[in-house]
């Protein structure tokens, strides 16, 4: 008992990290209702800049307040970047694209592997006191938790006491009426954003010493455990919140001591964060059913497919691209039939986010986790002397299994709690999923060697990268043949009645339940292919390349793209087939330079296209075209 009360205690200083980036959380939710994915992200730029300020001999205390007034700066730059988007789900998807933005521009302006330069600390030496024999806590810790519980408790006199926390309350609670009484909900949301940064900067700096250094991945990643402190909070509370974070610091060092003897149990803390997340959603929800299309993002409406001569000539067009593209490609340079194989791949895994946020209304952050469980599956299927293309299919019914599992608790969620729980499974896939035994082997990658028909043997290279082309090229056809044929079949009907109103869909006589499990499977299924056919294309599967970072940048393009837009999942390929060539292959490739960069870019388009496009770049275009085809006789 003593040994599991010192693990507990032992736990508390980075509880209270868990607490206080929760609280940065919260205090923008509480305004807003909108929930900020980016939290981590803004810890993680202020504790880089105040490790530059630390090691250029800067006062501690000076290098503290610079780097509360960074997070001041990036909380209210990102604040004016919500405000024009509609909907609390696209303002969320909006801080999506500000992770991206902070992590791309710190992996590049710093390098994305561990920083040489130590984070900045409040306490230089390292004497321990002595807590009644029952544990040991640093001076750094101690200062730590005193830090933290006077910023809790100082925040809930400013909500309760001042007139600004008055009129917080105010806003969060009927921003129409705020109005009425004079309040300026701007000024207040910009206040509150301003000050979640800053709450979210001081926590990065603070928790960097215990996490062992500065990493542009740890300190993003530290997001979940503040998530899970933030729903048992139910997002409103902030001494719950306070408590939620202790708890969980807590909960997570004698949870990983019971499991010492599984060593096939990986991510302990993930996986914990992640369990309580779920059942804190599963709590918070009051029951009852709301539209789906208040608060979502705009979806350009997916077009019925061509008929009589007009389909024909589209049939004809597509298959001849199909067989002539891979046979003029050659394989010199970056447009090769390699690259082209990954183009439909990509494409084919923008497609499945295009079926379940278009078409079903309900929002994914973890595809490349399905593309993961397609490629392990198929992995698993070859390993067992299954033929290729039906391993692939074997692979892809595995992720779609995961998917409906997903699914089951989008039967309760709204779009953003569904967006909460997808992007925390995601954090825990890298760390658990993808070193669980049955999935993956001891290192954690698992064979998928190639058909014969598409070997790349040597002196057989140019063959077997052609007939993979085709093979993905025609996967991918007739993925996007089948989702836009959704809308005339009672299924898809369904589908698309349920990205409006689940009432409707019910009064309808569809089962809401039935409906979203299907959509979910079917979008897990396709994602599922596009991993397996990954896969096999680098003839082996590995979490590497179906990281958290991976299932928002597929979210991002599908948004710039447009969530309905069936040609644009090409383009979505296109564009994700580009970002991962190493253009010039020069040394900051290895560095993760371009990658890094790409990444930064990849948030601004995000953040620009909500804001002037919501409906994305398809739906943008068909408004300019739509003139023209009014024009032309049917």
């Amino acid at each position: 008992m003593k040994l599991y009360l010192s693990l507990a205690l032992g736990g508390l200083p980075v509880g209270a990290m868990y607490a206080l980036q929760a609280l940065g959380i919260v205090i923008v939710y509480k305004t807003s209702k909108v929930f900020n994915f980016a939290a981590g992200a803004i810890g993680l730029a202020c504790a880089y800049f105040g490790s530059t300020l630390h090691s250029h001999g800067l006062p501690i205390g000076l290098v503290m307040a610079l780097v509360v007034a960074l997070g001041i700066v990036i909380g209210v730059a990102m604040e004016l970047t919500v405000r024009p988007v509609r909907g609390a789900l696209a303002g969320t998807v909006v801080t999506l694209g500000w992770l991206l933005v902070l992590q791309g521009g710190v992996g590049w302006l710093y390098g994305t592997q561990a920083a040489t330069n130590e984070p900045a600390r409040l306490v230089n030496d390292d004497n321990f006191v002595n807590w009644g024999g029952v544990l040991l806590y640093s001076n750094q810790q101690v200062v730590i938790l005193a830090i933290t519980a006077a910023l809790a408790v100082g925040l809930a006199l400013f909500f309760r006491r001042s007139a600004m926390g008055t009129a917080t309350r105010a806003v969060s609670e009927a921003p129409d009426a705020a109005r009425l009484l004079g309040i300026h909900v701007d000024r207040v949301n910009l206040v509150a954003w301003g000050l979640g940064g800053a709450v979210s900067g001081l926590a990065g700096v603070l928790v960097a010493p215990l996490l062992g250094g500065l990493d542009t991945t740890k300190l993003v990643v530290f997001t979940v455990q503040a998530l899970a402190a933030a729903l048992v909070g139910r997002l409103s509370s902030l001494p719950l919140t306070f408590a939620g974070g202790l708890v969980l610091g807590m909960l997570q060092p004698v949870v990983k001591y019971a499991l010492r003897d599984v060593p096939s149990v990986k991510g302990v803390e993930e996986l914990t964060a992640f369990l309580v997340v779920l059942v804190a959603l599963l709590f918070m929800r009051r029951g009852g059913r709301r539209d789906v299309v208040s608060g979502g993002l705009v979806p350009a409406s997916v077009r019925a497919l061509p008929t009589g001569r007009t389909a024909l000539a589209a049939f004809v067009g597509v298959v001849v691209a199909v067989v002539l593209v891979p046979l003029l490609v050659d394989d010199r340079g970056n447009l090769s039939r390699y690259n082209l194989s990954q183009v439909a791949i990509w494409g084919l895994a923008t497609l499945s986010l295009v079926l379940l946020v278009g078409v079903v209304g309900q929002v994914s952050v973890c595809q490349a986790v399905f593309m993961g469980c397609g490629a392990y599956g198929t992995g698993i299927a070859l390993s067992h002397g299954v033929p290729f293309l039906p391993a692939l299919v074997l692979g892809a019914l595995l992720a779609a299994a995961v998917a409906a599992l997903v699914g089951l608790p989008a039967i309760r969620l709204q779009p953003l709690e569904l967006a909460i729980a997808t992007l925390s499974l995601s954090f825990t896939a890298d760390r658990f999923l993808y070193s669980w035994p049955p999935l993956a082997s001891d290192d954690g990658s698992r064979p998928v060697p190639r058909p014969g028909f598409a070997g790349v043997d040597p002196g057989h290279v140019a063959d077997g990268q052609r007939a993979y082309a085709w093979l993905a090229l025609a996967v991918l056809v007739v993925a996007c043949f089948a989702v836009a044929s959704l809308r005339r079949a009672r299924t898809g009907a369904a589908l698309t009645a349920l990205r409006s109103s689940e009432p409707a869909t019910a009064a309808m006589g569809f089962s809401v339940v039935s409906v979203k499990l299907r959509g979910f499977a079917a979008s897990g299924f396709l994602a599922g292919l596009a991993g397996a056919l990954y896969a096999g294309l680098v003839q082996g599967a590995s979490g590497a390349s179906f990281d958290f970072t991976r299932s928002i940048t597929l979210l991002a393009y599908a948004v710039i793209i447009g969530v309905a837009s069936v040609p644009g999942a090409f383009l979505g390929g296109l564009v994700v087939t580009l970002t991962t060539l190493d253009f010039g292959g020069t040394t900051e490739v290895a560095n993760g330079g371009t990658t890094s960069l790409t990444t930064l870019c990849t948030g601004l388009l995000l953040i620009g296209v909500l804001a002037v496009a919501p409906e994305g770049l398809a739906g943008a275009v068909g408004k300019l075209l739509r003139p023209v085809r009014r024009a032309v006789p049917a």
